[in-house]
């Protein structure tokens, strides 16, 4: 028999289907006078057409009442459990539960958690749907846990179901009903930053398959701005399912609107990555609430020793504020930092951790243009006398002087960075070497000089800007001496490598004086996007030093030489060691950034045949549970060991034996995506606009009462809806058929 998911609207709109009869009643007790001379004529016709105006009078009568009970019968939502919806295709329903367990879910309010609210609304759809005495399935997955596939054939989603969701599709009945109690009491919440979009399609792939006629998906998420604000792929995927029939229950379970603080970021900022010199980090804690946050403290683990905290005094609304602070190793390898934060709504993203490896040494290559070498006047022992001054002044960086050839020879990758110094020419092997070090995140310096050539650099490394060279030259030109104003020669531009040195007159460049340099082609104007930044620029406004990023690295040309030989700069100014280590730092910013991993992520080991044995210990957090991983060779003869995902935050070590009997380690330190930290929510009304067009309801977990017979059976909307349309045809084709109209012009003629 039908039901109806709004039974009131009915009951409040069948007494409308009496005004048509009303309304008759009413005009059969109105009587016109009419004068009529043949009434013989009037009383014949009358009687013989009584019966047929009767007959359609009464039809259109109906036809108007059952046109009101339709109305009525569409705001009600009918739904048929019968044998009949059996016989249409069954009356079994098919519920898709999906839990959001992203870890914003871990939003505490009181004694739970967003999750738990989640969780709890899982328990009482269950509770209803074993009372209820129609046939209900029931599919529940998480969705870090659940994706879309590329197959959608039964035995894949079968083979799927198995594996990937926590519930299995299954017929809800007092037998089953303890065992999916227990299941979702074992669910918790992840560390993950599942967004509902992949949810949602594997929900798709699911629906249809089973054996049910009518479908419920129900999501349960906190409806976070970063999830739904744009959200276009997830929009339609929720409309292809609402066009499909599908009955959608949207559940929040997020409470109130509270602010978190989140770790973003911990990393080396600059400095050299060697023992026994000052390491500078820098770390950054972003606020999502609507107001500012004041006295943050941050404490700090060093290799699992505790630091000096650091404190934040304010971090804006919705904003970020960022300390730095710095860190002498006195070994090598591997070290752990990691920061933490007091506990607040979101726990998990209170803490962050990096993992710096520390070098004996870091080399620098140094490429003299000077064919004799060696020379203490060249520009390659003023650069190495500034990255390496000696006298107990440790910098961490050992430069290697070496010629042009070596471009070809050595292994650039080994190199923090390369310094060309006045090279006359390089070959083109030379030159495709240097350019891939610099695409892949290398960094690049050139001095100019006498040896340097500007049509050669044009030919070979301008390339009409498609070269590693950043401007096109025009030629040596020599300094004029400001004889009036006494203006410095050299003025700072706004870049952090001559920071340091910023501000009007400054006493250590006042004294640097620029005799010659190389100008850049007359009228030339960088190209939009490029990237082009000038560190230095000369007295007039010409550029002294540039930089221009090349793929994934940095190249710096100092159109200028490196000795005293075009300026006075390296003689003795203090300023000159300064800038030659800041800008090595720079440059190196890229190559020595430390691997950031993120919860999903793979953690992988490079091992070497016949030098590393084919076993990887991966040592798991927070306990250091071991998981042993078989490396794998491909066609190409490198051995690999994967773990395949991390599913929890945190430092994770990887062990293995060499074949001499030693053994090696690699640690790897694992973060949450800090973005899933803002907890702001969307709100109905933006909701509304994002899922334009779906058909769906909003309830809030708390406030959930799930009703197994709003939702049992077949709907009836749809045919209802056609059967209206039918019926108000026939009204108005009856309603044509009862009223009078006179004949045309050329009828009454004829």
């Amino acid at each position: 028999m039908p039901s109806f998911d709004f039974l009131p609207l009915l009951w409040w709109g069948l007494p409308l289907a009496l005004a048509p009869v009303i309304i008759h009643l009413i005009n059969l007790l109105r009587h016109r006078k009419v004068p009529w001379a043949a009434m013989e004529f009037l009383i014949a016709s009358q009687k013989k057409y009584r019966t047929r105006v009767l007959l359609r009078q009464l039809l259109l009568l109906l036809l108007r009442v059952a046109a009101i009970v339709g109305i009525a019968l569409l705001f009600a939502q009918p739904r048929w459990r019968s044998a009949v919806g059996a016989f249409l295709g069954g009356s079994r329903t098919a519920h898709i539960v999906l839990l959001d367990d992203s870890y914003s879910m871990s939003d505490r309010v009181g004694e739970s958690t967003a999750f738990d609210r989640g969780r709890g609304v899982i328990e009482r759809i269950l509770e209803e749907l074993v009372s209820s005495r129609h046939s209900h399935e029931l599919l529940v997955g998480r969705f870090s846990t659940i994706s879309s596939t590329d197959s959608a054939t039964p035995e894949d989603l079968e083979r799927k179901e198995t594996t990937r969701w926590d519930v299995t599709r299954q017929m809800v009945s007092p037998q089953s009903v303890q065992a999916i109690r227990n299941e979702i009491k074992s669910l918790v919440v992840s560390q993950s930053a599942a967004t509902p979009r992949e949810a949602i399609l594997a929900a798709t792939e699911m629906i249809g398959f089973g054996s049910g006629t009518s479908n419920v998906l129900w999501l349960i998420t906190d409806f976070r701005s970063k999830d739904w604000k744009v959200a276009d792929e997830t929009a339609a995927a929720l409309r292809q399912l609402s066009d499909q029939g599908v009955d959608l229950r949207l559940v929040d379970c997020a409470q109130g609107d509270h602010g978190n603080l989140t770790i973003e970021r911990l990393d080396v900022v600059g400095g050299v990555s060697a023992k026994g010199v000052l390491v500078p980090l820098e770390v950054t804690v972003r606020n999502s609430s609507d107001r500012p946050v004041r006295n943050v403290s941050i404490d700090f683990k060093e290799d699992g020793a505790a630091r000096p905290s650091v404190r934040l005094e304010e971090i804006p609304a919705r904003g970020i504020s960022s300390q730095r602070l710095e860190s002498i190793f006195s070994t090598s390898g591997s070290h752990l930092i990691s920061a933490r934060l007091e506990n607040d709504a979101v726990a998990v993203d209170n803490t962050r951790s990096t993992v710096i490896d520390i070098a004996d040494y870091v080399d620098v290559l140094l490429i003299d243009g000077d064919p004799n070498g060696g020379s203490r006047t060249g520009d390659a022992f003023f650069v190495a006398a500034a990255l390496a001054p000696g006298s107990g002044v440790a910098t961490g960086l050992r430069p290697r002087i070496e010629p042009p050839r070596a471009l070809g020879e050595l292994d650039l990758k080994t190199f923090d960075a390369i310094w060309l110094m006045d090279v006359e020419r390089l070959d083109e092997a030379e030159v495709a070497a240097i350019e891939r070090y610099a695409r892949s995140g290398g960094g690049v310096v050139f001095f100019l000089g006498p040896r340097s050539n500007a049509t050669t650099i044009n030919q070979l490394l301008y390339r009409n800007g498609d070269g590693l060279f950043p401007v096109p030259l025009a030629g040596p030109v020599d300094m004029l001496v400001d004889s009036v104003e006494k203006s410095p020669d050299v003025i700072v531009q706004d870049h952090p490598v001559v920071a340091v040195l910023s501000g009007q007159r400054n006493p250590l460049l006042g004294g640097v004086s620029i005799n010659r340099y190389m100008a850049v082609e007359r009228g030339y104007i960088a190209p939009t996007g490029s990237g082009l930044r000038r560190l230095l620029e000369l007295r007039g406004g010409a550029p002294l030093a540039v930089e221009r990023p090349y793929g994934e690295g940095l190249v710096v040309a100092f159109l200028s030489t490196a000795s005293p030989t075009w300026n006075n700069w390296a003689r003795g100014n203090p300023s000159w060691v300064v800038v030659m280590l800041e800008l090595e730092s720079h440059l190196a910013h890229v190559s020595r950034k430390a691997l950031s991993l993120e919860v999903g992520d793979r953690l992988e080991v490079k091992l070497i045949p016949g030098t590393d044995e084919s076993e990887v210990d991966f040592l798991l957090p927070p306990d250091g549970a071991v998981l042993r991983v078989a490396g794998t060779i491909d066609a190409a003869g490198s051995m690999t060991a994967e773990l395949e995902a991390a599913t929890i935050a945190g430092p994770y070590a990887a062990r293995w034996q060499r074949t001499d009997g030693s053994e090696a380690e690699k640690l790897f330190s694992v973060n949450v995506v800090p973005e899933e930290g803002d907890i702001e929510r969307i709100g109905r009304e933006r909701l509304d606009r994002t899922l334009s067009g779906v058909k769906f309801t909003l309830e809030k977990a708390a406030e959930l009462r799930p009703d197994s017979e709003s939702f049992a059976g077949i709907s009836l909307v749809t045919p209802f809806l056609y059967g209206l349309i039918v019926v108000l045809l026939l009204e108005q084709f009856v309603a044509y058929l009862c009223s009078y109209h006179s004949l045309s012009r050329s009828n009454r003629i004829g």
